[in-house]
């Protein structure tokens, strides 16, 4: 309900209300000041709520970076090690086809003997 300046009771508490407040302009920045401090502490409120969205979300965002990180690591070093799996294989294989291959030739040249 607004305030009426035309009804008499209305401007009879207000100005009574000023004058316990030791008059018009104390009570003019009696008034601000209560709503500045509680606009401030509301302020404050939000803002901490609000800082402990962006932190929470920045603190998932570095784990969920890491997890991914982590994984391809992971990865990278499981095809590595297959890689020179596959590659002790291939070797292993060459030098035993060499060796066979040496046998043979050693053989036969026994039997043209």
């Amino acid at each position: 309900m607004a305030w009426d300046a035309n009804e008499k009771g209305n401007y009879a508490n207000l100005t009574k209300t000023a004058s316990e407040h030791g008059g018009v302009d104390q009570f003019i920045d009696d008034i601000h000041n209560e709503g500045y401090q509680e606009g401030h502490e509301r302020g404050m409120i939000d803002g901490a709520g609000i800082a402990t969205v962006v932190i929470t979300a920045v603190i998932g965002a570095y784990e969920g970076i890491k997890y991914l990180v982590q994984k391809h690591k992971a990865k990278k070093q499981a095809v590595k090690e297959r890689s020179d799996s596959a590659q002790s294989v291939i070797r292993q294989m060459c030098e035993d086809a060499d060796d066979k291959q040496y046998d043979d030739n050693d053989v036969s040249d026994l039997d043209d003997e």
